[in-house]
């Protein structure tokens, strides 16, 4: 049954679970895909379950086939201990819903008590080069946290979307919250930018995520890039080449 409806819109329970003052986890498929993966990361490395479902009209009606299940595409999920609790959604949302649903999610978050309440999103860019990879924002003792381990902020930022919202309400209702923002290149798959979102979690909130498969998947990215550039570089330079010599 919902815990909380607003308007049309409900968070449905599937399963009891106790949460006790939880580090809450969300990210929504709006401007980048890479907080999405993250967390599907952390779901399956601590074997994390399903309890809740955002029921809208807002939502889309598709059904995902997730960890070998088919399950709604806008979930909440909690860890056995109730310790992290992850809210998740596959597909954007209609802009039209971000009010009432993040009043839904905002009024729930205010019930559970958080420890606090984190909104994970990319920050697209056309190409990037080796450096900090992910920024934070936050009240005032997440800035205190962000700065204690050296997690530079940002100097400024934009946070749109379904994350956007759930934030703005949250303020309302003064719960603790902090953004990352992972910097990643815009349209292509950037693994980097989910290991960097591990380490970082697993830096602030002692999370003890495992990272080894993480590494080795961005190492043969990276392998795998650099061919593609070496052999795009060789490309271009036997082009020059034919042009010199007919022109």
């Amino acid at each position: 049954m919902p815990v909380h409806s607003s308007m049309t819109s409900s968070m449905v329970i599937l399963k009891d679970v106790k949460l006790k003052a939880p580090l809450v986890l969300m990210s929504f498929l709006d401007n980048s895909a890479i907080g999405v993966m993250t967390l599907k990361y952390v779901i399956e490395n601590l074997k994390m379950s399903q309890f809740a479902h955002i029921s809208s009209p807002y939502v889309p009606p598709v059904t995902v086939f997730v960890a070998g299940k088919l399950r709604h595409p806008f979930r909440l999920y909690s860890d056995a201990e109730g310790k992290y609790c992850i809210v998740i959604s596959d597909i954007p949302v209609d802009p039209d819903g971000y009010y009432e649903i993040s009043n839904v999610i905002s009024d729930w978050l205010k019930l559970i008590n958080p420890k606090i309440v984190v909104n994970i999103d990319g920050f697209p860019v056309d190409s990037i080069s080796d450096g900090q990879r992910i920024f934070g924002v936050g009240d005032k003792n997440a800035i205190t946290l962000l700065q204690q381990n050296k997690v530079p902020l940002a100097q400024s930022a934009l946070i749109t979307g379904m994350g956007g919202a759930i934030l703005n309400e949250s303020i309302l209702r003064k719960l603790p919250l902090m953004s990352l923002l992972a910097v990643t290149v815009e349209g292509i798959p950037d693994p980097a930018a989910v290991l960097s979102a591990v380490e970082t979690l697993n830096t602030l909130f002692g999370m003890k995520i495992e990272t080894g498969p993480l590494k080795e998947t961005t190492s043969k990215y990276h392998e795998e890039m650099k061919r593609i550039m070496d052999d795009y570089a060789k490309m271009q330079s036997g082009e020059k080449k034919s042009d010199t010599m007919y022109a």
